[in-house]
């Protein structure tokens, strides 16, 4: 409905209305914020970095492997599909205006979908925000029917755009944030790369806000999940749902503790260990990994013979062990009640 005095104005010239109000900020680029709603590390993880290396190689920011060919941003993933259910909010990273919006893309992980089933629309649910001077963000795999802004919106740091999902070509629940300049794509933690060059140790917080990039400072090896479970659980099914786990108890078929790690390097070693009443229950040391592993989960237990688990407290950690050092390590424990 148009009130009386006004005319109808075009998508294009709201944009370039709205963007006097922003192009203040981006002159020097967008001071960008954590784009989604999430607590660092224990919620959400960066899974993949933008590649640097414009050959058929990978070369993250850091001079590391944590990214995949031709990969041109940045993975903020979730543990799992289950969680976007009751809705992870999508932020904007900086205040800016809605360039484009797609929402209509079902939530289906690439593997269960149908070949070229995304093709053209590999993105799935996405926006594109405009932040003034040639600077973009784009926002991908976004969840079926949460798009909450339209073409030509201005939009404020922080404002929700959507939810995570899984939309497009995804194999895990995950927000995908492109940074572009003039329409080339730009590393947010390291905009200043030349030629792809990337930079080992780096301590620049690039166009992160000084918050976000300390609370993901670069690490090249991460577990992101570890706990118990009555049986050897699966790693397909634990990206569709993390507490989806046999429990453990007295009478379960096994008794494992698992880990979920990701960006893992070829030569790392993973050590799981149990205690249990009366005391250890098991330790393995895996033979070193014969590449890197972009995903990945290990195990380790015992199966159970004639009589019940023993009932107390067990205790269990998982360890990265790189070059004979402990890089990383997650603790669980739970109880086990006394078979009736």
């Amino acid at each position: 409905m148009i009130g009386r005095g006004f005319a109808w104005i075009s998508a294009r010239a709201m944009i370039a209305i709205a963007l006097t109000r922003v192009s203040a900020v981006a002159a020097d680029g967008p001071q960008l914020a954590l784009p989604l709603a999430c607590d660092p590390r224990s919620t959400c993880f960066i899974q993949n970095f933008v590649d640097l290396d414009s050959g058929p190689g990978v070369r993250d920011y850091a001079c590391g492997a944590a990214t995949y060919d031709g990969h041109s941003g940045v993975d903020f993933r979730v543990l799992s599909a289950a969680v976007t259910q009751a809705g992870v909010p999508v932020l904007a990273a900086a205040d800016g205006v809605v360039k484009g919006r797609r929402d209509g893309v079902a939530d289906i992980f690439i593997r269960d979908n149908k070949a070229g089933g995304v093709k053209g629309r590999e993105c799935g649910n996405g926006v594109l925000l405009d932040h003034g001077d040639g600077w973009e963000t784009q926002y991908c795999h976004l969840k079926q029917g949460s798009i909450s802004v339209a073409e030509g919106q201005a939009v404020k740091q922080g404002d929700r755009l959507g939810d995570v999902g899984f939309s497009g070509h995804a194999d895990f629940a995950h927000v995908h944030l492109s940074v572009r300049k003039d329409g080339k794509v730009i590393d947010p933690f390291l905009p200043d790369a030349v030629d792809g060059a990337c930079r080992k140790d780096s301590k620049s917080v690039g166009l992160w806000k000084p918050e976000v990039a300390a609370k993901f400072a670069y690490k090249s090896g991460e577990i992101i999940g570890a706990g118990f479970a009555g049986a050897p659980p699966s790693l397909d099914v634990l990206e569709t749902d993390h507490a989806l786990v046999p429990q453990a108890t007295a009478t379960a078929p096994a008794l494992v503790f698992y880990g979920r790690f990701m960006n893992l390097l070829a030569g790392d070693r993973l050590r799981v260990v149990i205690d249990g009443p009366g005391g250890g229950f098991t330790e393995e040391l895996t033979a070193p990994l014969d590449r890197n592993k972009a995903t990945y989960l290990t195990f380790a237990g015992k199966k159970r013979k004639d009589r019940p688990w023993p009932p107390g407290r067990y205790e269990g950690r998982v360890e990265i062990v790189r070059d004979g050092a402990v890089i990383a390590t997650r603790v669980g424990e739970t109880t086990i009640a006394e078979a009736p």
